[in-house]
């Protein structure tokens, strides 16, 4: 079985790349790279997203590589400007509750942080309890994923019929385990629009094969 891989870090630039490369080398960890440029992901219509350089590890290294990460990032003073320097306790600990949501640097930083300011580990927890419980939800569909599958559900094309089904079935890795992209409401009108799209589709095809049927009776 194929070892599972988790998403390490997105970057936009080359010496972004070569950097994480260098520390994750440097620590003997392996890693893929992959591109968002040659493929299409459903969750980005009308988002604007742009490609970057997806870098993954193996889920069992996953949280070496971060510490890696962190501990080479840590190593870079702050700006003088960095919203970290003004940011409360509630938010150092929502960054340390959720790290895989903010960049290496960030966390390194919040980490630092919060051990001077001496914050209270519970409201680190509390974090860590509210993201795993917003994983297991999901997340509501854009109004505009939802407006195009509707459409092209109506319409019966296989577009329509793959958005629903990404909707309605589409997971996520994330360090604490695999959770459906998208919410309990908007898969269920995921469920629906899948359900239209068959439906146009195959009466469609009933059509079609209704009148190729009937032109080869009357010639």
């Amino acid at each position: 079985m194929e070892e599972e891989f988790l998403e390490l870090s997105r970057c936009r630039d080359g010496e972004s790349v070569e950097d994480t490369k260098a520390v994750l080398d440097a620590a003997a960890i392996p890693y893929r790279l992959a591109s968002t440029a040659p493929t299409f992901d459903i969750s980005t219509i009308g988002t604007g997203a742009d490609p970057v350089v997806i870098i993954s590890v193996r889920k069992a290294d996953y949280p070496a590589a971060r510490a890696a990460m962190e501990e080479d990032l840590i190593r870079v003073d702050l700006p003088d400007d960095h919203y970290l320097l003004t940011a409360t306790d509630h938010e150092l600990a929502e960054i340390l509750g959720k790290p895989s949501e903010w960049s290496p640097f960030d966390v390194a930083h919040a980490r630092r942080l919060a051990a001077q300011r001496g914050v209270d580990l519970e409201l680190i927890e509390s974090s860590k309890r509210q993201r795993l419980d917003d994983l297991k939800k999901g997340k509501p569909a854009s109004t505009g994923l939802m407006f195009a599958g509707w459409l092209f559900s109506a319409l019966g094309g296989l577009f329509g019929i793959g958005i629903a089904w990404s909707i309605c079935f589409m997971k996520e890795k994330a360090p604490e385990g695999e959770f459906h992209t998208y919410d309990a409401r908007s898969r269920d009108l995921g469920k629906g629009m899948l359900f239209l799209g068959c439906l146009v589709l195959g009466l469609a095809l009933l059509f079609r094969i209704y009148v190729l049927m009937n032109e080869r009776r009357f010639r």
